[in-house]
């Protein structure tokens, strides 16, 4: 008789323990099932984000300085004016971008050398990403702690001049690693529908020479939500997976950076930005929510 009941034991706890092994893979692929997926608007959009950082370079500073000068001379100079900046963004990022990236002070004792952080990169899909609201919220990851300014510079395609350029409060204590966030709202500024804006942030070496600055750039532009998708936004419960579906990155990376700044310590909505920023192509940049989504 006890043989026989020891047998039942055995029996009942073995299928509990498969029961709950089925249970904790079911809770794993769950998670898999309900990460958003980003879906491009359309096929074959052409590239037009810029990240900062350095891939190779142990010391970095030489090759940044050069790389970050020449082109952010050119793109300030076509933006505001091919004539006006692109010969001047070229030779004033080569011959001095060097000195630059180098050093911020190599004939002043006084002056340290500043190291700067790994990865500057905007939020953004590789093409240009669409927006529902003309104020978006547009959020950009720092690798590494910055202690000085960053500017923030908005561009219409259809101007030369930048509708915004402003250096952002420093946070005290200085820039810490992590997502950081830009309002249009804070600067009165409203996206005009089917036009494309470019916007950047940068890391300003040298208020008087510009051309060695650390460039990250990305374009947006407004795109109204038609009756249907609003309709069925309406009654959708995760908003962040909803916009990612059609197309929309700028309102899903907002909605769900937002639940993130609520919910700081909830693991599966950093596993989904981390899903989001790995679809368009950001691993390094992924890494940081990943890491705090475990």
């Amino acid at each position: 008789m006890r043989f026989i009941l020891f047998f039942i034991t055995i029996v009942i706890l073995s299928c509990s323990t498969m029961t709950t092994v089925y249970a904790d893979n079911a809770k794993s692929d769950n998670i898999i099932e309900a990460a958003p997926h980003y879906q491009p608007p359309a096929a074959d959009l052409l590239p037009r984000r810029r990240e900062a950082g350095l891939a190779d370079d142990s010391s970095g500073t030489t090759q940044r300085g050069v790389s970050r000068g020449v082109s952010r001379g050119v793109s300030r100079g076509v933006s505001r004016g091919v004539s006006r900046g692109v010969s001047r963004g070229v030779s004033r990022g080569v011959s001095r971008g060097v000195s630059r990236g180098v050093s911020r002070g190599q004939n002043d004792a006084e002056e340290t050398i500043i190291l700067l952080p790994a990865l500057l990169a905007p939020l953004s899909p590789k093409h240009t990403g669409l927006s529902s609201q003309p104020q978006p919220v547009l959020y950009w990851y720092l690798s590494d702690p910055w202690p000085e300014s960053i500017e923030f510079v908005l561009n219409d395609s259809q101007q030369i001049e930048p509708i915004v350029e402003v250096s952002l409060k420093t946070p005290d204590g200085g820039w810490q690693r992590g997502v950081h966030a830009i309002s249009l709202v804070d600067y009165g500024v409203s996206l005009k529908p089917d036009t494309e804006y470019e916007w950047f942030v940068s890391i300003v070496l040298d208020e008087t020479q510009r051309s060695g600055d650390m460039v990250a750039s990305a374009t947006i532009a407004h795109a109204p939500l038609s009756a249907t998708l609003t309709q069925q936004q309406n009654h959708t419960d995760k908003q962040y997976a909803f916009y990612a579906r059609h197309g929309y990155w700028y309102d899903s990376i907002t909605s769900i950076s937002r639940l993130i700044a609520t919910n700081p310590d909830n693991a599966l909505l950093h596993q989904h930005r981390a899903a989001l920023i790995e679809q368009v192509g950001m691993p390094k940049v992924a890494v940081y929510d990943t890491k705090l989504g475990q």
